[in-house]
């Protein structure tokens, strides 16, 4: 049975409204695969997760959201990056 994990991006010293970015995690299996999505609104292949999981990215931070938060921060990137084209 598929799982899925999503991550707020906050570059550090950001307010954790305000994320830059948004990753997820699937675990499927004994499979995981970490993505990012990306300005085209796609998903993407990232080491975001598993660097933050180590504790070697000292330029931003994770934080654990629900599937409605990640909805409502893809419908916010989908508004800002349509505008900044």
């Amino acid at each position: 049975m598929e799982e899925m994990q999503y991550y707020a991006i906050i570059g550090r010293g950001e307010a954790s409204s305000n994320p830059s970015g948004l990753a997820r995690r699937i675990k499927d299996g004994d499979q995981t695969i970490d993505q990012s999505l990306r300005r085209d609104l796609s998903w993407g292949p990232t080491t975001a997760i598993t660097t933050w999981d180590y504790g070697e990215d000292l330029t931003q931070d994770l934080r654990k959201i629900g599937k409605k938060e990640a909805d409502d921060l893809i419908e916010r990137f989908r508004e800002k990056w349509g505008q900044e084209g």
